[in-house]
């Protein structure tokens, strides 16, 4: 199964579109989190799935990513385009960290007196993809140790929170902490096993499969009496409920759009802007900045859940437009464009390097070899 770029202009009748639509709406949950006029439950209920599906996808997309390298590419390199990818997805965010934080720290450090700490470990959703990519393969690629790797994400939280704490407090701070974080995205690689199975590959005992998983994660969740506030995302139950809701979501997608080929627009679109999802999210974000105010002065009197509608539609739209407009442009500069050339440009001077201490290696095994051979010729003399 081949899987098209950010790039291509032509969609594909083999690409897995449950992927990208996925993307799409964990964006769509995080710009209606992020409106500052609330729509009630609908809003809860985004923010508390956004940031979970957002990972879980990612780490799907990351062993079809090893599938596809697999298949196609030397097995030497995977590791390296692994590390590279995964360093860029965590430091081309941090970039504009880093240049608002030096800004707030000349201007503003003098004037209150007060420091503004620009710290490297600053965890946020592409950071944890980014360890992610780096640490994907130190777990080996089977059902079992993506399991136990899961387990150990929220059993290291707990040895960290209770016994390193001081030390390792690190890891375990932050918008989106590495840990418990990153069990989200190695559930996402257990997705993706669920999903090369056999024997799920019947649409029946898939549903029936997925139906299962949810009503048990719901029993469990119900049993532990689990409240769902964002806060606790990091907690095993709410964890296991939101897994098995997202793979439920993902397998009526899987059955409906890629098996069944139903055709819905707003599904098209949808996974048009998952297929950029990375650089929509800054837009989103950049969106918000000049239309929520504005908006919200112009319909001071509207209820706040006509404004958050209003804001929502305005910013889909924006970025279905955008991602229209910008597919005829191969997506350049956005950051998808910017983490494919970037990997490709470490990978050449990587292989140049290989190559070139290949190259010392053979002619430092050359000259010993010629000073063996000296040495064996002097002493026949």
């Amino acid at each position: 199964m081949s899987f098209d770029t950010p790039g291509s202009n032509h969609r594909s009748n083999s690409r897995l579109h449950a992927v990208d639509i996925c993307r799409g709406l964990a964006l769509l949950f995080m710009i209606e989190a992020h409106i500052s006029q609330p729509l009630g439950w609908i809003s809860n209920w985004s923010f508390i799935l956004a940031g979970p599906f957002f990972l879980i996808i990612s780490g799907f997309s990351y062993d079809l990513f090893l599938s596809s390298r697999l298949k196609n590419s030397s097995k030497k390199y995977i590791f390296p385009e692994s590390f590279f990818r995964g360093f860029l997805i965590y430091i081309i965010p941090l970039i504009p960290y880093i240049i608002v934080g030096l800004f707030f720290s000349s201007l503003f450090s003098s004037v209150t007196g007060h420091t503004y700490k620009i710290d490297l470990f600053h965890w946020g959703i592409f950071q944890v993809i980014g360890a992610g990519y780096i640490l994907g393969l130190l777990v080996p690629n089977n059902f079992k140790s993506k399991i136990l790797a899961t387990i150990s994400a929220f059993i290291i939280t707990y040895i960290i929170s209770n016994y390193f704490h001081e030390s390792l407090n690190f890891l375990i701070t932050g918008i989106f902490p590495l840990f418990p974080w990153i069990g989200y995205f190695l559930y996402g690689r257990i997705a993706y096993e669920l999903y090369q199975n056999k024997q799920l590959k019947n649409d029946k005992a898939l549903l029936i499969f997925s139906a299962i998983f949810l009503i048990s994660s719901s029993l469990i969740y119900a049993t532990f009496n689990t409240d769902l506030p964002s806060v606790a995302r990091g907690q095993f139950p709410v964890f296991l409920f939101l897994c098995s809701l997202h793979y439920f979501i993902f397998s009526v997608l899987v059955i409906y759009i890629d098996h069944k080929k139903l055709h819905f627009s707003f599904l098209d679109k949808l996974e048009n802007i998952g297929k950029i999802c990375f650089t929509a999210y800054y837009i989103h974000f950049l969106s918000l900045f000049f239309i929520q105010k504005p908006v919200s002065m112009f319909l001071n009197n509207v209820p706040p859940a006509i404004s958050n509608l209003i804001i929502l539609s305005i910013i889909t739209v924006i970025l279905i437009q955008t991602e229209k407009i910008w597919k005829n442009y191969n997506y350049k500069f956005g950051f998808e464009w910017l983490l494919r050339k970037g990997t490709e440009g470490l990978l050449k001077l990587y292989r140049i390097l290989v190559m070139k201490n290949i190259g010392w290696t053979a002619e430092s095994e050359h000259r010993k070899g010629e000073h063996r051979k000296g040495e064996h010729q002097k002493g026949e003399h």
